[in-house]
């Protein structure tokens, strides 16, 4: 059972800032998303501070169109630098330019995200947006947050 969502804030268009990236990419079995996003997370923070560059930003993760909910992701877990990291063999780097966002911030249990992206398409389509790339979840909350208080913003990119 998992934790009651305190709050499912309601979608708005926006913008989102650019971004210096360091990223990597990854594919997961449903059941090994979570090990795989804290094992990456983890190698990628290590890679910064050797690097000795500061981070920009809170860590997200693009969702790409090779996924399939509930058998596997296909990912880049990502975190914002201050500035251009040298690409490796476990490494890239983008810079994501500012784009228009239908975001939204959901409060609660990652496993009830499904309700906050079914409210983001209901607007899309209410809307008569375009989707105009992958989505991305923005981890605002730290690790040892309760369930029930966590804090993610979707960003799905639109035109």
């Amino acid at each position: 059972m998992t934790a009651q969502t305190i709050a499912l804030g309601q979608p708005t268009i926006g913008e989102s800032p650019s971004r210096l990236v360091l990223y990597q990419h990854r594919v997961a079995a449903q059941e090994d998303l979570p090990a795989t996003m804290d094992r990456g997370f983890g190698e990628l923070y290590e890679r910064i501070g050797d690097a000795h560059v500061a981070p920009a930003g809170e860590p997200f993760v693009i969702y790409l169109d090779g996924s399939q909910p509930g058998v596997r992701w296909e990912v880049d877990i990502c975190a914002p630098v201050s500035a251009r990291i040298a690409e490796s063999a476990d490494f890239g780097f983008m810079e994501m330019p500012a784009e228009r966002v239908v975001a939204l911030l959901h409060v609660g249990s990652y496993e009830d995200l499904g309700q906050a992206y079914e409210e983001i398409q209901r607007y899309v389509r209410e809307q008569g947006l375009t989707i105009a790339g992958p989505p991305r979840e923005i981890y605002l909350s730290g690790p040892d947050v309760p369930q029930a208080e966590i804090r993610t913003l979707i960003e799905q990119p639109i035109t």
